[in-house]
């Protein structure tokens, strides 16, 4: 019996280059006039969903998702790279300038996860960060400002698309990533593509903010820096791949051994001496044996953007995918066509999939009346 190989993914080095953000499909509708999504959202649609009747798309159910996004959309503090003000508060300001010294980093490793999940993340990894997965170029959000204030005028298309050309370069001495994941409600995301899988999305996004938020100030009383990230700054699936969390599934989506795809990735980047996950080698291979055979995603899509193929590849289906690395590529260009006509994001390969655990859908006024 031959050994399989320890990696958790192959990179064709002639191929693979950083990502341009601006080519992920949330920025290419603002600016790519050959798309048809060009200038649409999911607003776009909302009202004929919500006069349709349809049980799912009711304003109650748009209701719950546009409540879902409030911390992640309104809360200013929730990606920031810095302390921009050191503001007197009840707990004083000098005890927290000097780094604190780290006699144990095993143990300070243990206290940095516990505090990571303290703060609400359902469960939490650390790697060195490898430079190929950070963007090369995208959005930086200016110092105090939402995400709803920062990107209005590019969701607006009233600014020019060299906004989302900034290089993308960590601070000195910053080199590892805390990874986490927030788990999505099982029966939210069992409804889908109706709005309670979306409002499942965007409550774990505003999770995920929060904790970001309260671990960056952790770190920040400690004396060292942090980087707080959402989907920003760098590609989370193979970080998070990295750092232990789980593997690459067929539907592009990370899959982890306890929630499968059902999470939602978050990271704060930080010059703290930690000690680095390995990645979960044996589920890696497991998951790469599954998805092989499995297809349940693939058959499960409206609109076949997952891919049925045997084998994976190295080529991308078009500039939103990035190639060089060998995976099985998402048609991220029609599954964002069917989010617009959905006036959400989908979610039918997160139920589909066995690791996410889910017995089967149910109805939206199930899960009302649960």
């Amino acid at each position: 019996m031959v050994n399989e190989v320890k990696i958790p993914y192959e990179i064709d080095e002639k191929i693979y280059k950083r990502f341009e953000e601006k080519n992920h499909m949330i920025f290419r509708r603002i600016w790519d006039k050959s798309l048809s999504t060009y200038g649409k959202m999911f607003h776009s649609n909302i009202l004929n969903h919500i006069s349709s009747g349809k049980t799912g798309y009711s304003r109650i159910d748009f209701a719950l998702v546009a409540a879902g996004w409030t911390v992640y959309e309104k809360f200013p503090f929730a990606f920031a790279w810095k302390r921009e003000k050191e503001i007197f508060d009840d707990y004083g300001l000098e005890w927290r300038k000097k780094p604190l010294i780290i006699k144990d980093r095993i143990e300070f490793t243990k206290q940095v996860k516990k505090a990571a999940r303290f703060f609400g993340a359902t469960d939490v990894g650390i790697t060195t960060i490898n430079d190929k997965w950070l963007y090369k170029t995208g959005f930086i959000r200016p110092a105090d400002l939402s995400e709803s204030e920062a990107k209005s005028g590019v969701r607006e298309g009233n600014l020019n698309d060299t906004i989302l050309n900034n290089r993308i370069e960590l601070p000195n001495g910053v080199n590892m990533a805390i990874v986490m994941i927030i788990e999505m409600d099982k029966n939210g995301i069992a409804t889908a593509p109706a709005q309670p899988a979306a409002a499942s999305s965007a409550i774990a996004y505003s999770k995920m903010a929060f904790v970001i938020a309260c671990l960056g100030e952790f770190i920040r009383n400690l004396g060292y820096t942090a980087i707080q990230c959402g989907n920003d700054t760098a590609l989370s699936i193979p970080l998070a791949i990295d750092a232990g969390l789980g593997a690459l599934g067929r539907n592009g989506l990370l899959i982890t051994p306890k929630y499968g795809p059902r999470v939602r990735i978050c990271k704060v980047f930080t010059d703290l001496p930690l000690i680095p996950d390995e990645p979960n080698y044996d589920f890696i291979n497991k998951i790469n044996k599954t998805c092989k055979n499995c297809l349940k995603c693939a058959k499960a899509c409206e609109v076949n953007a997952i891919s049925m193929q045997k084998e994976p590849t190295f080529e991308g289906l078009s500039i939103s995918n990035n190639p060089g690395v060998k995976k099985y590529y998402v048609d991220v260009e029609k599954c964002f066509e069917f989010w617009i006509e959905n006036s959400s994001d989908c979610g039918t390969c997160i139920l589909a999939c066995p690791f996410s655990k889910i017995k089967g859908p149910i109805s939206p006024s199930k899960f009302w009346n649960d």
